[in-house]
């Protein structure tokens, strides 16, 4: 299901740092993609997650991954599950290529992602890939786990220069108004601190900084 303009506009307006601070604080685990990293550093995607599940090949064809790839809806973030193969993903720059190409926002994979294209893409380390038997597809639009985080199909996925999150699909909209107000606080704090403030009652802000903030943004 395509995600609300609205929501995708808060969340674009936030960090994965913000989201997974407000995430942390609400105790939801398993959101974090660890160890991987954006391709280009102006990368950015906000997207239902579809997800695909490769591994080693051992002689069987397994699933089709180009009709796979043709199925996945536009507007969706792919989650490519390798069970953190050195590998690089199959026909990597070409996969990417014709995601680009259908108005996907983006591919996350715990992989070695493809080096080149314009598609936005969070991937393990290129120079992690090494030569292989390749990966096969056995999944696609179930569960699956993805350098650490747990995505089911739907959920929200998040990504930026500094890497990528994972929202629960039922959380996603309560989660975006949270971080949007946590954003409006610390970049209050910043300016009062470049300012020459004092960090003490400033981190953690206490009522006193709760209250002064609360005075100096509220709308005219």
């Amino acid at each position: 299901m395509p995600i609300d303009p609205t929501l995708r506009d808060a969340l674009s307006a936030v960090t994965t740092a913000c989201l997974g601070r407000v995430l942390a604080r609400r105790g939801v685990p398993a959101v974090n993609f660890r160890g991987l990293r954006a391709r280009s550093g102006s990368a950015r995607a906000v997207g239902p997650a579809a997800t695909l599940r490769l591994i080693p090949a051992r002689g069987e064809a397994g699933l089709s991954l180009s009709r796979s790839i043709e199925a996945i809806p536009e507007g969706a973030v792919v989650v490519v599950d390798t069970g953190g193969s050195v590998e690089a993903l199959p026909f990597g720059t070409i996969l990417a290529g014709r995601l680009g190409q259908r108005g996907i926002a983006g591919l996350v994979t715990d992989a070695a992602g493809p080096l080149e294209g314009a598609l936005p893409v969070w991937c393990a380390a290129p120079d992690r890939a090494e030569a292989g038997p390749g990966l096969v597809l056995v999944g696609a639009d179930e569960p699956i786990a993805c350098a650490g985080a747990a995505i089911h199909p739907g959920d929200i996925v998040v990504g930026d220069a500094d890497g990528a999150v994972v929202i629960p699909a039922g959380l996603a909209e309560s989660v975006a108004l949270e971080a949007v107000e946590q954003q409006r606080l610390d970049l209050w704090i910043q300016r009062e601190v470049e300012k020459g403030a004092s960090l003490d009652g400033l981190l953690p802000p206490d009522d006193a900084a709760m209250a002064r903030f609360a005075a100096e943004t509220r709308p005219a």
